[in-house]
């Protein structure tokens, strides 16, 4: 869940981007990196087919200068973050800097500590109100380190489409609803409605403060509720061969794969498949999944980001007026 700090904290985006990739020192293709995707993919590189010693990644984070010049904060320092949910690896890489609100160094993977896939983030920590250490900023997205990807490609997009609902018969009975998940034609689609009075206004033609936040805290629940939706259709395709679970291929797949270590951090993807597929058989109470799935799909649609900032740029915005 999102913590509210009890102090000023940075409001803008904390970027983290992987420069450069080694392996035991030697220089890979730029193009294992995608710094769209946020992924580096490692599967059949000519250096990992050998008895590679470790990966080094070049990183650097960077934020709004003005921004961290500005602020209440003492002595910002920066590292970056890498995990391995497999192996229970947790490693912190400080960064040196620049000076300019960036932030650079170097993150190492040890062949022994990492399988499958590792997640790197960045955090900036500071001396705020006379407390050291205190974290001021987190980059939002993570980058995925693929050991098992050939190609570093981005994740599927749920693709979008405004509709009026009142005018499809088999919509109708949805008039009042501002938007749903249709994902019985192959691929899920979100469709907006666009009978919803100022529903498009706010999320495409948002100009004044007010509305800019608006926009962010009604997009992270349509993001959110997306998730819960896919999740939830992901889940019942999923075929039972033998008593043994089967991952559903397709975007059923890549939804479970990638929610599903977030509701299951303790358990391995295919372990806490197996737990969702027979609760579900078996007609367990679902309040525990429910819970989980809340807290997953706020990750993923980054919900309680989003409303934290939102509400302390209302506050902000409050204050400004009240001076004035």
């Amino acid at each position: 869940m999102k913590t509210v700090f009890p102090y000023e904290v940075l409001s803008g985006d904390v970027t983290l981007r992987v420069e450069k990739l080694f392996v035991d020192n030697k220089p890979i293709r730029l193009e294992r990196i995608n710094d769209r995707a946020q992924v580096v993919a490692l599967e059949d590189l000519e250096e990992t087919n050998r008895r590679w010693s470790e990966v080094r990644l070049n990183v650097s984070v960077s934020v709004d200068p003005a921004e961290l010049a500005a602020g209440p904060w003492k002595a910002p320092q920066c590292i970056a973050v890498l995990t391995n949910r497999r192996t229970n690896v947790y490693q912190a890489f400080p960064l040196h800097s620049r000076g300019d609100g960036t932030w650079i160094g170097d993150v190492e993977l040890r062949r022994e500590e990492h399988v499958n896939r590792s997640q790197l983030t960045a955090r900036i920590a500071a001396t705020v109100d006379g407390v050291d250490g205190r974290l001021i900023g987190e980059s939002e997205a993570t980058w995925d380190v693929d050991f098992e990807a050939k190609v570093p490609a981005a994740e599927r997009s749920v693709k979008m489409r405004w509709v009026d609902f009142t005018e499809h018969d088999h919509l109708k009975e949805y008039r009042d609803d501002p938007w749903l998940v249709d994902s019985e034609a192959g691929e899920p689609v979100l469709l907006l409605n666009s009978a919803v009075d100022g529903l498009r206004g706010v999320l495409e033609h948002a100009r004044t403060p007010e509305q800019k936040l608006v926009r962010e805290i009604l997009a992270s629940q349509v993001a959110s509720e997306a998730w819960s939706a896919m999740f939830n259709a992901a889940i019942y395709a999923c075929d039972m061969v033998d008593g043994e679970p089967q991952w559903p291929g397709g975007w059923h797949e890549d939804v479970l794969r990638r929610m599903i270590p977030d509701l299951y951090p303790d358990l391995s993807p295919e372990d806490a498949l197996i737990e969702l597929v027979q609760g579900r058989a078996e007609g367990e109470n679902g309040s525990d999944l429910q819970r989980r799935l809340m807290h997953g799909s706020g990750v993923q649609s980054r919900k309680p980001r989003k409303v934290s900032t939102a509400l302390r740029d209302l506050r902000r915005l409050a204050s400004k007026r009240e001076t004035q």
